[in-house]
């Protein structure tokens, strides 16, 4: 069930072009039932079969923001805050993972720096600092916005399972 959400997610993300954040967010936030349930393997082959299918569905470009940075993001969150606990690591190490994921993602797809017409009056280097910049801001938001999430539900989760 959570693979075919995440799937559906990933294929509105690539039909409804204003919101495809929104919707790998979504994807990425349904990864994690499994994991509520401490089934760490189920996040695990859910992502997989979600990544698979999404590749068959919406093709290889629209799938690589999910399978590289959406995917294995919340996996990796849940992971290092069951280890590591302090945040102050925490943030970091992600940070570390979605600046990598997005320079992945940059290649895998074959962008250019032409693709961001934004930063064209700047020199190479500072359009690298612009470009990864935001998208490190953009991040961390929503690293906040998703523990928070994150933990909400899994409050309510355990109160209604010990009932």
């Amino acid at each position: 069930m959570t693979a075919g959400l995440a799937v559906v997610a990933v294929v509105l993300s690539h039909f409804v072009g204003v919101m495809t954040l929104t919707f790998l967010a979504v994807a990425s936030v349904v990864l994690t039932l499994p994991m509520m349930a401490d089934s760490i393997r189920g996040a695990v082959l859910a992502y997989v079969a979600a990544a698979g299918l999404s590749f068959l569905f919406v093709g290889y470009i629209s799938a690589m923001p999910f399978v590289l940075i959406f995917g294995p993001y919340p996996i990796l969150d849940r992971l290092l805050r069951k280890y590591l606990k302090k945040r102050a690591i925490v943030l970091p190490i992600e940070i570390a993972f979605a600046d990598l994921s997005f320079l992945a993602c940059y290649y895998a797809i074959g962008l250019t720096l032409s693709d961001f017409p934004i930063v064209d009056t700047l020199p190479n280097y500072a359009k690298w600092l612009v470009i990864f910049g935001v998208l490190t801001a953009v991040f961390v938001v929503f690293h906040f916005a998703f523990t928070s999430l994150y933990d909400l539900l899994e409050k309510r989760l355990s109160k209604v399972l010990k009932k």
